[in-house]
């Protein structure tokens, strides 16, 4: 694997390769799949409450088993690859991506309370997010 950017070979613990599907339909659904994460990662990065992170972290175990070619390309990116290669080696992430987690879901519970009138789900889906929150910022 490349560090993101400079074209270097990664040596240490690197994210692990797996072997591809053996069924070329099983491989065309991961890859679907994969497609079907990174384009919700994406929108995650834009969107308040949703998650990025995790869609691209789906994205890379079903691109694995899908295309080699893809994997590569999601492990190699560099927005994707550093994220994906901290939570590998250390079961942490950055400081910036729990800021924009928090930023996040901040707005997107002033958007609930404000524009859904069912309290109750509106709490539910709020704790929800605090518990994500919490373990988020456990993982020091």
């Amino acid at each position: 694997m490349k560090k993101a950017g400079t074209g270097q070979v990664l040596t240490d613990k690197s994210l692990p390769s797996q072997e591809l599907a053996k069924s070329w339909a099983m491989r065309w659904f991961f890859i679907i799949l994969a497609w079907i994460f990174l384009i919700l990662g994406t929108v995650g990065l834009l969107l308040p409450g949703l998650p990025a992170f995790d869609f691209y972290f789906l994205a890379a175990i079903f691109a694995a088993k899908g295309s080699k070619r893809l994997h590569d390309w999601i492990v190699n990116n560099k927005i994707i690859a550093p994220i994906l290669q901290q939570w590998q080696t250390h079961r942490t992430l950055p400081l910036r991506v729990k800021l924009i987690s928090l930023m996040s879901m901040c707005v997107g519970a002033v958007l609930l309370i404000v524009s859904v009138p069912h309290v109750i789900a509106v709490s539910i889906i709020i704790l929800v997010m605090v518990c994500v929150q919490i373990w988020l910022w456990t993982k020091t």
